[in-house]
């Protein structure tokens, strides 16, 4: 048992006890001794050859669907109805299939059938939305006032009208989406190949030899200073024997989402992608801007912790392979799954019995709503959550780490989960799910928040305390000011490769320092952060997303402080945020959140006042566990770091 965590009141929630200790690897649920977590499949079918005939079924009622004329008015609430049908059928095969594929990596026909779906599915709202556009919105609202049950659809009839401006011709959009899409897949695969074949290396410790990449963690606390720095420049090294490579397949997206954006009547690829984001340009802008207004605050934390590192290591120095070294005498600790269980319900208690009742459910290894591997094999490490009209939504955890990041995926992904199965329950239309990104990251990063304050608060060892606390800030700040600079960033790289300015990887080099420099301290002392933009997958994997998580980062932060404030309100709002879908416009969701309209610039001001009174009150547990030094000075460390969180995306 550890000192550092008791459990308080945690009886009402599992009927556990109190205190729990820490588990000893290995963190799989077999070897600690618990019962195995796995999603029952049957849920959604009876069996694979069950799915597999009603796939068949369901994919030729798609394709009669869509082939069928525009509905009369009269006519228009049975064809709305019909079409929400089709795309609940669709959804449990979609959940489905992704759990198949997800448990089988090499399970190509789970894999292919899942991408057949997810395209059946978007015919069924493409034909819905031409339906609905040849009616007009005269024409809706005149069936509407004959038929008050449509009422139901307004929204998506404002999602059919909204995007018609950008959208071409039926053939014309056919022949771009034949050479677009496959052009976007094969690039990311080179991506992954380039990444894959690198040559990062090995090194040898006191403890063994261990791979540059794959041990990264590993390496980054190890006690001796010297391995742990060959250890990041031999990565920088590995990424940047190829930059050639990465920056020819960068230009080479950008090149192509700018035409594509163009001949979608775009004045550009950022503004194109935040439209169908339901963000916009002037706004992002305007945001990033007013973070990059407090990037002092970001700048005064990274001096505090580089500042610690040095008070309790003795590095005058201090370089990002120094900040992932445990303080002296406490070792970061470990959670098996049922710890995670226990604690996670508790941390979720300020958003409501309610909330935390659903979450209770969805963690009960009885309910066959979460899958959590006893081995690797051959399932996907990434993680996720599954939901689907009419079964419980799932969880699925594809390598437990048994460390606070792997606690913090629970709590993260199984937050997606309860906002599918409030939604679901309230019976919400399946139109709208799952609205924009960026309010749905909102609602799993107030959970991260919750848990990582929960821990601090049931710490007593001031070390611990410090561990969560620094956690805590990490995430906020990493959530807030990273995702500016790599919004900030991206965009910079569109705008200057249309321009001509940006033609090859030094170009990129110098853009992402300048960049950099403005929300970070780092650069100054470590030029090799120059080439961070061959590390963003994103940018390959998914363009012009990274921004939405300066919006939900900023968003989170907002309501995690509201939470702690007044409970009792914030829990009433926050479950009518999760459980009405995304039923109208992000502005519209929001003013109903918050009883008013509030722009991002108020969120931005707000959250640096929670972020300075959480930095002092990180700096006071610093002192407390900070060794006395004779005549010491105190002098600034100067670090090269982008805080110690490792990325999630």
């Amino acid at each position: 048992m550890n000192k550092a965590m008791t459990y308080m009141g945690l009886a009402w929630v599992l009927g556990v006890c109190p205190l729990l200790g820490w588990a000893t690897p290995p963190f799989t649920a077999a070897a600690a001794g618990a019962v195995a977590y796995h999603i029952d499949q049957t849920a959604y079918f009876a069996s694979s050859a069950a799915e597999q005939a009603q796939r068949k079924t369901l994919l030729a009622d798609i394709t009669a669907f869509a082939a069928q004329p525009a509905p009369a008015a009269g006519a228009l609430l049975g064809y709305l109805q019909r079409a929400e049908t089709l795309l609940n059928a669709c959804g449990r095969h979609i959940a489905y299939l992704h759990l198949r594929s997800a448990l089988n990596i090499e399970g190509q026909a789970s894999a292919d059938a899942y991408d057949v779906m997810g395209s059946a599915k978007g015919r069924v709202i493409t034909a819905t939305r031409t339906s609905l556009r040849q009616l007009g919105d005269a024409g809706f609202a005149n069936a509407i006032a004959a038929e008050p049950g449509l009422s139901r659809y307004a929204y998506v009839m404002q999602g059919a009208e909204r995007g018609l401006p950008h959208e071409l011709p039926a053939a014309q959009q056919t022949i771009l989406d034949q050479l677009a899409d496959p052009a976007s897949s094969a690039f990311w695969t080179l991506y992954q190949q380039t990444r894959r074949s690198a040559t990062f290396g090995k090194i040898r410790t006191a403890d063994g030899e261990h791979e540059v990449e794959k041990d990264a963690k590993v390496l980054a606390r190890d006690p001796d200073r010297t391995v742990r720095q060959t250890a990041w420049q031999r990565r920088w090294d590995g990424y940047t024997d190829r930059a050639d490579i990465y920056a020819g397949l960068l230009l080479s997206i950008v090149r192509m989402n700018d035409r594509t954006a163009r001949l979608q009547h775009f004045d550009d690829a950022p503004s194109a992608a935040y439209f169908w984001r339901q963000l916009n340009r002037h706004a992002i802008d305007d945001t990033l801007a007013a973070v990059a207004d407090q990037a002092d605050v970001m700048k005064t934390y990274q001096r505090m912790r580089a500042a610690h590192v040095t008070a309790t290591t003795g590095i005058r120095d201090v370089r990002s392979w120094d900040l992932s070294l445990p303080a002296t005498g406490f070792a970061p600790p470990r959670f098996t799954v049922e710890q995670v269980r226990a604690m996670s319900l508790a941390a979720l208690a300020p958003l409501g019995k309610n909330y935390v009742t659903h979450f209770k459910a969805l963690l009960d290894p009885a309910g066959g709503r979460m899958d959590v591997p006893t081995e690797q094999g051959k399932r996907v490490d990434d993680s996720f959550s599954i939901s689907a009209r009419g079964v419980p939504a799932g969880l699925f955890v594809g390598e437990y780490s048994g460390d606070l990041s792997g606690a913090r995926v629970v709590i993260h992904e199984g937050g997606h989960a309860i906002n599918a199965q409030l939604t679901n329950e309230r019976g919400g239309s399946s139109f709208y799910e799952p609205g924009p990104s960026w309010i749905s990251e909102t609602i799993a990063t107030v959970n991260e928040f919750l848990l990582y304050d929960y821990l601090r608060q049931h710490s007593e060892d001031p070390q611990a305390k410090a561990y969560y606390l620094q956690a805590l800030l990490d995430e906020i700040t990493f959530q807030i000011f990273t995702s500016a600079e790599e919004g900030d960033l991206e965009q910079s790289i569109y705008d200057g490769t249309v321009a001509g300015n940006i033609k090859n990887a030094a170009d990129l080099d110098k853009l992402t320092l300048a960049t950099m420099s403005k929300y970070d301290i780092w650069p100054a002392y470590q030029p090799q952060l120059a080439h961070t933009w061959m590390t963003k997958r994103l940018m390959y994997q998914d363009p012009l997303y990274l921004v939405n998580y300066m919006y939900s980062g900023l968003l989170a932060t907002k309501m995690f402080d509201m939470a702690q404030r007044d409970p009792a309100d914030f829990q009433q709002r926050y479950m009518q945020l999760l459980s009405s879908g995304a039923d109208a416009s992000p502005e519209e969701r929001l003013r109903r959140f918050f009883g008013r309209d509030m722009s991002p610039r108020e969120w931005v001001t707000d959250d640096m006042a929670l972020l300075k009174q959480q930095t002092q009150a990180l700096q006071t547990l610093y002192r407390q566990i900070e060794p006395v030094a004779p005549g010491a000075t105190g002098a600034v460390a100067t670090t090269a770091s982008r805080g110690s969180p490792e990325s999630h995306r």
